[in-house]
């Protein structure tokens, strides 16, 4: 059977990571707004960290994968 189509149910951030992620670990992003305002990052392992997105180096982190991806 096929597991993995019930999982593509939308990734929805409940409860926010307080630690500081390394960027250079980060590959991918995606804003979200519900249920809470965050960033959710997904790591190079393809795991998903969900954080606040006040915070000053989530938005420096979205402009280094930014770049990356445009530099491509």
């Amino acid at each position: 059977g096929s597991a993995s189509s019930q999982s593509m149910r939308k990734y929805r951030c409940a409860t926010l990571s307080p630690r500081q992620l390394n960027i250079r670990n980060l590959v991918s992003y995606e804003k979200q707004q519900v249920p809470v305002d965050a960033i959710m990052f997904i790591t190079a392992k393809g795991i998903r960290i969900c954080v606040s997105a006040n915070q000053p180096w989530v938005q420096t982190a979205i402009k280094r994968i930014d770049e990356r991806h445009s530099a491509k």
